[in-house]
Order: structure tokens, then sequence, then C-alpha cells
């Protein structure tokens, strides 16, 4: 096999000695991992059961779904045979007079039936000249006259089988200026129409999205990986020569216009204009000082880094042959989605519950319902938030794991017709045998970061609540906080991922390959940045691919089947959605490529210093696309 000399591996830092018993492949020889988080996470998601089961024993969620009047009464609950709520004053300042009724009014003439309170003393029809009916409303009254008196009767249907919403509310909220300015209220109905005829399609399409994703992946393992070993390059050097290009052309716009200002402020007879000019003048030609300086900087740069520029392109041609070899791998992000999913229906019907354990009443200052929580119970809900976002990072983690697992197994061991071979049953075994400990630990540092920006995030709502949000000290400090925060966990979901990566290859536990994950990438940043940064590119193409297709079937669909057609206003927002579904589905498939990406230059670069503590100059174990890298660079 070919080599390459030391003269041509270019080292950023030199990193420490690595184990050599991975020389050939990843670790067989295991045990298990950080069993004390297996335990804690499983003791974790009983704690998360208790709280459920007591959630749904005790909970009141249809209190923290009801209406309440000013009595705190909550309609149909407190007054089991007067179920709908009823704004018998259609102004801003009197939200807060309503009253329990029997049934929503019809019309204007219909009698109500009515459960009076502090605020409505009788359900008689009292409205002044107004007649709603003709959509004349009090939107507009004067501020200064009491309304509190009035008990307007107008035709109203039933909305979430809780309130009385008017007939004509949208046309009522068109009288007023403010409001008309902002929306078309045609439009928006058209467009709420268009959501709810095509709601079917829009439900479809995410499993269009789905078997798109499948057979885009396989496309991208056959065609597209075609597409990706011979042209990747050609589209990588083709956007840096177009980036040389346009800031060149940038520096030399930037110039010309500097001198044409200059000769503009020589000819120009007002003093101040032409001051004014000859400072544009100046600072044009500063900037295209600086974008020339940035050109010859960009070049230098290119020189220093194209060695490691063609690396980022073969370890991507590489993922994609992976993919090829490993077909099963698709299944992965497919099954643990809908593991996921229904882990997130289960935690969310389930926080209902927990969430109405506390004391539910009405306050009589708004319809909405007011909880109060004792210290016991609101610790129970932050442990079922915290909960959940540790199990979902967990069950994230356990697909990064089992994908990085199989890579690594077929970096050192790449054979012909891979869709059979065990590769993927393997990662699957060393993941439920020996490091669900590991993932547990890194998923609950990344559920403690996220746990923290909740609170934060809480935080920062109080303080509004407060208006201390009105203090510029304290909203400097919090909003540089959430920004910190934000990073921070990037930077933890990034060495977690890495983390994962070195379990696969050396079976050690969390804290020591999260270490020698750190110590790696940092002696390799410019490596990492670029098939990073190269890997996004080709990932962002598939996820469009996935996207545009879905929504050109959809669009299909809406456009061609006469339901659609005599229904829809138009397809436009059903086909946003849809492509918002699908692009979120190719972000799942395509996250193979980006993990694949991360794996084969870890394994590569393990494999190169290995080779090269044992004499030798260069990885052994190459795959075909890295393999053509080191024999052009010899």
């Amino acid at each position: 096999m070919s080599k390459v000399a030391d003269a041509n591996h270019i080292d950023e830092k030199h990193p420490l000695p690595i184990d050599p018993k991975v020389i050939n492949g990843p670790v067989e020889d295991r045990s298990c991992t950080d069993i004390i988080c297996l335990v804690l996470i499983i003791i974790s998601f009983i704690i998360m059961w208790w709280i459920a089961i007591t959630g749904f024993a005790q909970g009141t969620p249809e209190r923290l779904l009801a209406a309440y009047d000013p009595d705190g009464k909550a309609c149909g609950l407190d007054y089991s045979d007067y179920p709908y709520i009823y704004f018998p004053i259609l102004y801003t300042d009197y939200y807060n007079y309503t009253v329990c009724v029997k049934e929503c009014p019809q019309n204007s003439s219909s009698k109500v039936e009515c459960q009076t309170n502090q605020l409505i003393k009788s359900c008689n029809e009292n409205c002044g000249s107004f007649n709603l009916e003709t959509a004349q409303s009090l939107l507009n009254y004067p501020g200064s006259v009491d309304l509190s008196k009035f008990f307007c009767i107008y035709s109203s249907e039933t909305f979430l089988d809780r309130v009385c919403v008017p007939t004509k509310a949208l046309e009522y909220l068109n009288q007023s200026s403010e409001f008309s300015a902002q929306v078309d209220i045609n439009k928006l109905s058209g467009w709420m129409n268009d959501l709810i005829t095509a709601w079917a399609m829009i439900l479809i399409s995410f499993f269009i999205a789905f078997l798109i994703g499948y057979d885009v992946d396989i496309i991208i393992s056959l065609a597209y990986m075609m597409f990706v070993r011979y042209f990747s390059g050609i589209v990588i050097w083709a956007a840096i020569i177009a980036y040389f290009i346009c800031l060149a052309i940038l520096a030399a716009y930037c110039k010309n216009q500097s001198v044409q200002y200059y000769n503009n402020s020589q000819i120009e007879t007002n003093a101040d204009q032409s001051s004014n000019l000859a400072d544009t003048a100046k600072t044009l030609e500063y900037l295209s000082y600086v974008l020339f300086g940035l050109w010859a900087l960009s070049l230098f740069g290119l020189f220093c880094m194209y060695h490691k520029i063609r690396l980022a392109i073969a370890v991507i041609k590489t993922a994609a042959i992976f993919v090829r070899d490993n077909f099963l791998i698709l299944y992965v992000p497919i099954v643990f989605s809908v593991i996921l999913g229904l882990f997130w229906l289960w935690w969310i019907a389930s926080a209902v519950y927990v969430v109405s354990l506390g004391s539910i009443t009405g306050d009589g200052t708004s319809p909405f319902a007011k909880v109060t929580w004792s210290t016991y119970q609101r610790n129970m809900i932050w442990y079922f938030i915290f909960g959940g976002l540790w199990k979902n990072a967990f069950i994230q983690a356990i697909v990064i794991f089992i994908i990085a697992s199989t890579c690594s197994i077929w970096y050192f061991n790449q054979q012909s017709g891979q869709f059979l071979n065990i590769n993927i049953t393997k990662a699957i075994y060393r993941t439920f045998r020996y490091h669900l400990g590991s993932l547990a630990f890194g998923s609950l540092i990344l559920a403690l970061v996220q746990v923290i920006r909740i609170i934060l995030e809480y935080v920062r709502y109080q303080f509004k609540q407060m208006k201390a949000d009105e203090n510029k000290f304290l909203k400097c400090l919090l909003d540089c906080l959430r920004c910190y925060m934000e990073y921070f966990e990037r930077f933890i979901r990034f060495l977690t991922r890495q983390a994962y990566i070195q379990i696969a290859i050396t079976g050690k536990n969390f804290c020591v390959s999260a270490k020698e994950a750190f110590e790696t990438v940092f002696a390799n940043t410019m490596r990492f940045a670029l098939v990073g940064g190269i890997g996004s590119i080709f990932n962002l193409i598939g996820k469009l691919l996935i996207s545009i297709l879905t929504v050109m079937i959809s669009y299909l669909f809406l456009t061609g089947l006469d339901y659609y057609v005599t229904q829809l206003t138009s397809p436009i927002l059903p086909c946003v959605i849809i492509f918002i579904i699908a692009f979120t589905v190719g972000i799942l498939f395509m996250s193979i490529y980006g993990m694949a990406c991360d794996c084969v230059l870890m394994c590569y670069i393990y494999d190169e210093e290995l080779n090269k503590q044992s004499g030798g100059g260069s990885a052994q174990h190459c795959p075909e696309t890295l393999r053509e890298f080191f024999e052009t660079n010899q």
C-alpha cells in the first residue's frame, strides 16, 4: 500500500500518543463503562414514571384548561349547567367581564341563560344604541364612558367547546385601524382555510418525506455518491475560486467608487457637500485596501491549507462510500425517531397532568386559570422537565453511537458485499452491552446545560413580569448569559459527539474518551473545521433535495386533485408547511453523513498516528477515496 512521506504530512500540533490496541481497528476486548450513570438513568426513568402516575391519579387538567368567570369559578365544572364563557362587552378593557352561560346565543334576539357573578348581575340585554349584528362594535367606544353595566347579545359560536366567540369576530377586528393595517383579514382567513383543507396532505407529506429521505439516501449512496466522489472537488474548488473572484471584484469596485466620489468632490461647489463626498471617497478607498489585504491573506491561507482541503474532500467522499456499503444504517434514524416521537407524546400528555397537580383557580382578572404549586410539586415539575431532556439526549446519543461504532468498524475492515455484513449488528450489541452508561453520562451533561438555559429563560421572564428588565445592566447580564449558554451547549454537543466516537474506537469510559477527543480535536483543529464546513455544504444539498422533492409531489396532489383545486385559495402556505416538515426529516437522514464524516476523520487520525508511531508514514487502513488522496500526494 502506498504511503505518503512525512514531508507531505502537515501536523498542526503534536497529539498525545494513542493506545496501540486500536492499530487494527476498534478494541474487541471491552467491559461495561460508567455503570453508575446507567443505574442513575434507570432510577431517573422510574421516578419520571412515578411522577407521571401521580399526575394521572391526582392531576386535574380539565381545570387547567377551563375558562373562569370573575368569581374564579370554572364554567362547566363549578357550574356544570353553564359550560361556556361569554364576553358581553367587546371592548379591550372589559375582557375580564365574563359570565358562564348555558348556550352561546345564536343571534341578538336570543335569550341568554347565565350564572351571574360579582360583575355581571343580570343577563338581560342592555347594549345601548349598538347593534353588533351589523358589525358595529364597541372597539372604538370612548374609553371615558363606563361600560360595566352593558350586556350585549350577539350571534356567536363555540370555540374549543368552552368559549363563545363572535360569529363576526374577524369583522370586528377589521374595524380596528391598527389591526387592519397589519393584517389582510380576507387573506388571513384564506390561509386558515387552506391549512384546514390541506391538513391531510400535510400529514401525508411527513411520510412522503420519510420515503423520499430513505430513497434519497440510497440515491446518495449510489448516484449522489458518484456525484460526491467525482464532482465534490470541482464544487469546492469552484466555490473557492468564486470567493476570490467576488472579493477581488468587490475590492476593485470600492476603489473605483472612491475615485468617482473624489472626482465629484472636486467639482462640487457646495463646501459641505464636497467635504462629505471626499470623506466617502476616503472611506471607500480604505475599504478597498482592507478587501485587497483580505484577498492576499485568503490566498496565503489557501496555500497553507491546500492539503487539508483536499483531505476534507476525501473524507466526505469516504462518508458517502460508508453509507453505500452499510445500507442498514439508514434504518437507525427511522426506528429511533419513532421511539423518540412516542416518548415525547407520552411526556407531553403526562406533563399536562403533572402541571395540573397544583391548586388551580381563577383570579377574577382574566378567564384563564392560575396555578399555585407547593415547593414539592414545583420540584416534581422541574425534575420532569429535566428527565425529559435527559431521556431525549440519551436516545439521540444511542443513534450517534451506533452510527459511529458502525463507521469505525467499517473503516478498519472494508469488504465487498457489505450490505449483508454484521457491522451494524456488532455496533448495536456493543451499544447495549457495554456503553449505555457512558451514553447516559454524556446525555446527562447535555441535559444539565439545557436545564440551565431554561432556568435563565424563566428568570428573564420573571424579571420582565416585574419590569426589572428596565435595569439595563441586569438586562445586558442576562442576555450575555443566554448567549454564553447557547454557545456552551453547542460546544458540549460537539464534544459529546467526539467522545462517543472515541468510546466506539477505544471502549474507554466517557471522561477519558472526552479528554482524548478534546486533545485530538485541539491537535487537528483545522482538519475538523474544514471537514465540518465543507461537509455541511453537501449535507445541505441532501436536505434540500428531500425537501424539494416532497414539496413537488405534494404540489402535484394539491393542484391535481379536484377536491383541493376547488377548496384551496392557494397551495402556497400548505407547501411552505410541507417544506418545513420535509426539511426537518432531511436533517434527520443527513445527520448520518455528518456523523460519518466526523468518525472517518477521527479514525483516519488514529490510523495515521499509530502507523507513525510504528515507523510508518501514514494511515494503513484507508478506504479507497482516502488512498487516492495519498497516492496523488506522493
